[in-house]
C-alpha cells in the first residue's frame, strides 16, 4: 500500500507524522507521496529527510480533490491511505489496522478514529462527535456518506473509475464515498487505526474552513450530487525518491 499526504506550511507537525509512518515497528508503505502546494516554512526541507516522493504545485492550482488525485496518480498500489500532514498516527499499528477491512471485497474505503489534540476547540470536538470519528465501535456503512481523507484509505482501482471531485471547495471525500455506496460498496469505520488530528484554530478561521465543506456535505446527504469530475492533467513537478539524510 501507499500513503498520500497533502501539505502546505506544515513544518510544525509533518516531521512527527513522517517519523511515525517510517517507524521500524510500523507496517512499511511501498510509497509515500507528499503533495505540497506552496510551503514557505521549511516543510519541504523536513519532508526530504525521509524516503518520500515530493510533488509541488502552485497555491492557485490547489483544490483538495486535485492535490489528492495528483498524489494517487503517482502511486501504483491497490490500497492508498491518506493523511493530513498534521495527522499523527497514534501507534505503530495504525496502518495495519486501517487496511484490515479491505479483506472484505465490498469495502471501498476505510476511515480511522481521530483523537483530538490538547488544543482542540469546543467546536472541533462537537464536529468530531457529529461525524463519528471519536467513536470506539467499528461499523460498516452502506448509506450514510461518512469518511475522512485526514485518516482514510481506499481502493485505487475504484479511484481509477471515479476520481475525487476537483471542483468542490471541500468534502471531496464525502462526495466520493456517496458514489461508492450508490454503486453497492461499503465504507468501514476502523477505531483501532487512530490518529491525533485537530486544528486548535480561532473560531473565525474554523468557521471559514468548515464552510468550504458545507455545500458538498449537504448536497450529498440530500442526494443532490455526487461529484467526480474528470481529473485534470497533472501540472505539478515530481521529484524522485531521495535517500534519507
Amino acid at each position: 500500500m501507499s500513503i498520500v499526504i497533502r501539505a502546505r506550511d506544515e513544518a510544525r507537525f509533518i516531521g512527527q507524522t513522517l517519523a511515525a509512518i517510517f517507524d521500524s515497528a510500523a507496517l512499511a508503505p511501498r510509497q509515500v507521496v507528499v503533495v505540497d502546494s506552496g510551503s514557505t516554512d521549511g516543510t519541504l526541507e523536513i519532508v526530504r529527510r525521509f524516503p518520500t516522493t515530493v510533488i509541488q504545485i502552485r497555491p492557485d492550482q490547489f483544490t483538495y480533490g486535485y492535490a489528492l488525485n495528483l498524489g494517487v496518480a503517482n502511486v501504483d498500489t491497490e490500497i492508498v491511505a491518506t493523511l493530513s500532514a498534521h495527522s499523527l498516527p497514534a501507534g505503530p499499528d495504525w496502518l495495519r489496522c486501517l487496511i484490515e477491512p479491505f479483506s472484505q471485497p465490498r469495502v471501498a474505503g476505510v476511515y480511522g478514529r481521530q483523537l483530538p489534540r490538547a488544543d482542540a476547540t469546543l467546536l472541533e470536538l462537537v464536529g468530531m462527535r457529529l461525524t463519528g470519528v471519536l467513536g470506539d465501535t467499528p461499523r460498516l456503512l452502506d448509506r450514510r456518506p461518512l469518511f475522512s481523507n485526514a485518516n482514510g484509505a481506499f481502493r485505487r482501482s475504484l479511484w481509477l473509475e471515479h476520481a475525487f471531485d476537483e471542483e468542490v471547495g471541500g468534502a471531496e471525500d464525502i462526495a466520493w464515498v456517496r458514489t461508492m455506496q450508490e454503486r453497492g460498496y461499503l465504507i468501514a469505520y476502523q477505531p483501532t487505526a487512530p490518529v491525533y488530528h485537530s486544528h486548535g484554530e480561532p473560531i473565525l478561521r474554523h468557521l471559514r474552513r468548515a464552510s468550504r465543506d458545507v455545500p458538498t456535505v449537504l448536497g450529498n446527504f440530500l442526494h443532490l450530487g455526487s461529484g467526480g469530475r474528470v481529473v485534470r492533467k497533472p501540472a505539478g513537478k515530481t521529484a524522485t525518491r531521495p535517500a534519507p539524510d
